[in-house]
């Protein structure tokens, strides 16, 4: 077994996993409030990619949360709201041999300066406390997430 030193005191790497998988997990379960405090707006110039790694067993209340999002967008009466949901098309591939999903979220074109973040929309859209519900369901259902800008080639 492989220990690892920290300061004067060894550990072996099944004490680094299991203090690595509790951080995970405390900060995967963040309150909606938490969430927003620490996200600044997720917004994008040239086209977006965000990539939502799901937990097995997980896909339908992800993909609820996501049609919430979405319905909360066309529901708008603001106009760049409405164009950011037609702008914002989610893919599914197969799921992982750990039966977790990957799934892609393209955005083309963007909306200029709007803010993509779940949690913002959710709350804009729903109010607080149907937010929160819906965005505990969300962080329940995640296991990783990544958003970067893309630039189209040609």
């Amino acid at each position: 077994m492989g220990l690892l030193r920290f300061s004067s005191i060894w550990f072996s790497r099944s004490v680094w996993v299991g203090a690595l998988t509790a951080t995970i997990v405390l900060f995967g379960m963040q309150g909606l409030a938490v969430a927003q405090a620490q996200n600044s707006a997720l917004t994008f110039n040239n086209g977006g990619f965000i990539q939502n790694i799901i937990r097995a067993g997980s896909t339908a209340d992800f993909e609820m949360v996501m049609g919430r999002v979405k319905e909360g967008l066309q529901n708008s009466d603001d106009s760049a709201k409405r164009r950011q949901a037609d702008s914002w098309k989610i893919y599914k591939l197969p799921a992982q041999a750990d039966g977790s999903v990957i799934y892609l979220a393209i955005i083309d074109p963007p909306v200029p300066q709007a803010d993509y973040t779940v949690s913002n929309i959710l709350l804009e859209a729903y109010g607080q406390e149907e937010a929160q519900r819906l965005y505990d369901i969300y962080s329940a259902a995640a296991a990783g997430y990544s958003a970067s800008e893309i630039d189209p080639v040609q």
